[in-house]
């Protein structure tokens, strides 16, 4: 099996922490396809042409990283990761504000990069930057939910707050949002987190 990831990539990080929580590293070989090369064996795997990819020793592949994370969770792994999300839609939900909150975050990047080329949209720009807010006061208002037990949704937060320090260090999260802080500085102390950091 192979995955495509990048390193710079939040959602890729997601899977790439699964993959280690179950020791499948040995299984899996992680293979860096930055989607603007448009290699052709990962465009055959991904018409979408976005990280990360799983294929599967059959050829088959798997995209998008809440689809992948899940597979390597029920397939692969015991299911311990996501079982927990399956009856609790309180804690579902904060996992998908996570997810949101990586998509916000993503497309601030790419305001950034658009304001670069004089192409930014003050509109948008503001927009995302409001939603941030609200959804950092959000998570940190019920981080409660998550519990003490490792599952997918940690993992979800973890790699948006580092997203968030990677490519928005001028937003400054912690100052107001002292329950993230914990969690973050805590779960980044776990193996699995510390080998998968973003970085360019």
């Amino acid at each position: 099996m192979k995955l495509f990831y990048t390193n710079a990539s939040p959602y890729a990080r997601s899977v790439r922490i699964v993959l280690r929580e179950y020791g499948l590293e040995e299984r899996v070989g992680e293979t860096i396809s930055h989607p603007f090369d448009d290699a052709p064996e990962f465009l055959a795997s991904n018409p979408l042409g976005k990280v990360p990819c799983l294929t599967l020793d059959d050829g088959q592949a798997i995209v998008d990283s809440e689809v992948i994370c899940a597979y390597l969770d029920r397939v692969m792994g015991s299911g311990r990761l996501g079982g927990i999300l399956e009856s609790d839609w309180a804690l579902r939900t904060y996992y998908g504000v996570c997810s949101g909150l990586i998509d916000t975050l993503v497309l601030l990047r790419q305001e950034k990069v658009r304001e670069q080329q004089e192409l930014r949209s003050d509109f948008w720009w503001q927009r995302y930057q409001n939603a941030i807010s609200r959804t950092l006061d959000y998570l940190n208002r019920h981080s409660q939910r998550l519990g003490d037990t490792l599952s997918l949704a940690h993992i979800n937060l973890a790699c948006a707050l580092d997203y968030l320090n990677f490519r928005h260090p001028e937003i400054n999260w912690r100052n107001a949002h002292g329950a993230l802080v914990r969690l973050a500085d805590d779960l980044e102390q776990r193996t699995s987190f510390q080998a998968t950091r973003l970085q360019e």
